[in-house]
């Protein structure tokens, strides 16, 4: 099996001020494909540091990835401490040195000597191109151990690993017949961690040492990630689809996608399928709802817009609620949920409405409606669908679970429309 570590290099990261989002994208892809991630370290930009983690890693590993030090300023130590490291010394790279010049160029600005240095690297590495930005990355092999240094931008760090790097691994897979850990991920919404963990019960009935199940919750769900371990990939295939059928046959009515898929683009999916659209009323939200419909690219097909009604005058004045309806009733309410909900569906003249009025936290709760209570409304042209939720007592956490729960129920209706149409 191949064993891959991450070594990530910046004072940046060891202080807290930027979060390390480079090692959990090389460890998840890693993983993807087989690989056993086994160790990550952060070092600053200290030469004689960087050295010995290095060191310690390279006993352990068949690849070790490097991230962070390889731009052009003085805190930039990376490329020095590999050339000292490897015995090596400096040529210039003329590829490289063509490809600055042609991306200055482009962009109308001057080659400076500074930038120059980026083509100045160790004779010994071999050259990975970086078409994201002006510091390539570096390959270098020394006692059955592969070291990639790249730089530290995310976008040019995951570009050279999937121009280079992954299709190397792959093959070298291929070619080995190395036995691989392979990892799947079933998606589920509306069923908290324990009660899921009820339904699927003794595990040890259908696990065995080359298997795994783990729980992984989130405020829009959890996921189950099933594991075949140091098999090969057919075998892998096998026990990974043996151990799906079984959770589907336990879990399936809150399983809605595999392989990290989001709610969000599920739902996309259906709306996109059936050709309708959706609007959304939102008030302790405040806009979290509309924007997660938003993050996906090509949205603008199914949806359409919302109001945010944080004030119960916006309620009234753009959506129609009665006045009465939160004095009776109060704005926290099923009556109101419901008006709002339809209120932006006539008003957006869309096919659903959801909306949203609860209790964020941390004041403004009562003993009828504690803080966490939010009512969830969905208006559709034949019906109103409401809930009412007790989330807790943290603000961010009610709002991130009520946008779940909003994109749950949208998705429910759409599922059970589209079952009823199947069967027909």
């Amino acid at each position: 099996m191949i064993q891959c570590s991450i070594l990530t290099i910046g004072d940046e990261i060891c202080i807290g001020q930027i979060v390390n989002t480079n090692a959990a994208w090389i460890a998840a892809h890693c993983s993807e494909i087989g690989c056993e991630v086994i160790a990550h370290s952060i070092v600053g930009d200290d030469s004689e540091e960087i050295k010995s983690e290095l060191k310690r890693l390279s006993q352990i590993s068949d690849y070790v990835f490097l991230t962070g030090g390889l731009g052009p300023t003085h805190d930039d130590v990376t490329k020095k401490v590999l050339c000292e490291y490897f015995n090596d010394s400096y040529i210039w790279h003329e590829p490289t040195l063509l490809w600055l010049q042609d991306f200055y160029a482009r962009r109308g600005r001057p080659l400076t000597e500074r930038n120059k240095l980026q083509a100045f690297l160790p004779s010994v590495c071999e050259v990975l191109s970086n078409e994201r930005g002006t510091a390539p990355g570096m390959l270098f092999q020394k006692d059955g151990t592969i070291v990639v240094s790249m730089p530290g931008v995310p976008r040019e760090m995951m570009y050279i690993m999937e121009q280079h790097i992954f299709p190397r691994i792959e093959q070298h897979f291929f070619l080995q017949h190395q036995t691989r850990n392979m990892y799947r991920t079933l998606m589920t919404i509306g069923v908290a961690e324990s009660d899921l963990a009820d339904m699927i019960g003794d595990v040890s009935k259908f696990l065995d040492p080359h298997s795994s199940l783990a729980f992984l919750p989130s405020y829009s769900g959890v996921r189950l990630r099933i594991g075949a371990h140091d098999v090969h990939t057919d075998k892998a295939i096998e026990i990974l689809n043996s151990l799906e059928k079984i959770l589907r046959q336990k879990a399936g009515k809150f399983i809605y996608g595999s392989d990290n898929i989001s709610i969000e683009k599920t739902v996309a999916q259906l709306l996109t399928e059936r050709g309708e659209t959706v609007s959304v009323a939102e008030s302790c939200t405040g806009g979290k709802i509309g924007a997660a419909f938003t993050d996906l690219s090509g949205s603008s097909a199914y949806f359409i817009g919302g109001v945010l009604a944080y004030s119960n005058t916006v309620k009234v004045q753009e959506l129609g609620v009665k006045s009465e309806e939160i004095e009776q009733y109060g704005a926290v309410s099923e009556e109101v949920a419901r008006s709002m909900s339809q209120g932006v569906r006539h008003k957006l003249q869309t096919d659903y409405g959801i909306a949203a009025t609860g209790v964020a936290g941390p004041d403004g709760g009562s003993d009828e409606k504690p803080v966490g209570t939010v009512w969830i409304a969905l208006s559709t042209p034949s019906t109103t669908i409401t809930k009412r939720y007790i989330f807790g007592n943290d603000r961010a956490a009610n709002r991130d679970r009520t946008v779940g729960a909003a994109f749950d129920m949208l998705y429910r209706y759409l599922k059970s429309r589209n079952d009823d149409n199947s069967g027909n």
